[in-house]
């Protein structure tokens, strides 16, 4: 009776790692359709669908003119609205699906069906 539940166990072990395996960050070649959201300072939310050959989420908000970015690759400018934390202390900040993200638009490889928020934030 141990072995066949240790058997068991190792079983869905190995399912599990084999499951875990490949690249996340790649994707089938071809036009993705993903929404964006941009919530402003008065909670106005603005969502559009799109549709991109891109593979990088920040470069294909930026070939939509959605969004413009400081030399460092800082998100500055969301749908013709400018932030400077030096004078509003206000950024903006990257969600995806509802949850805030640990990198920037420009670290994030597009994924059909996601849903990517830039909201305005005050510090």
């Amino acid at each position: 009776m141990k072995r066949s539940i240790t058997a068991i166990f190792l079983a869905i072990a190995l399912l599990t790692a084999f499951a875990a395996c490949g690249d996340p960050a790649q994707r089938e070649p071809g036009p993705v359709t993903f929404q964006f959201q941009a919530t402003m300072a008065d909670g106005a939310q603005n969502t559009h669908t799109i549709i991109t050959d891109k593979e990088n989420l920040g470069e294909a908000l930026r070939n939509e003119g959605l969004i413009a970015c400081d030399e460092a690759g800082y998100v500055t400018t969301v749908q013709g609205v400018t932030l400077d934390w030096d004078t509003d202390k206000a950024y903006w900040a990257f969600y995806i699906n509802g949850v805030m993200a640990m990198h920037g638009v420009d670290d994030e490889t597009i994924t059909s069906g996601n849903e990517y928020e830039l909201r305005y934030t005050k510090g």
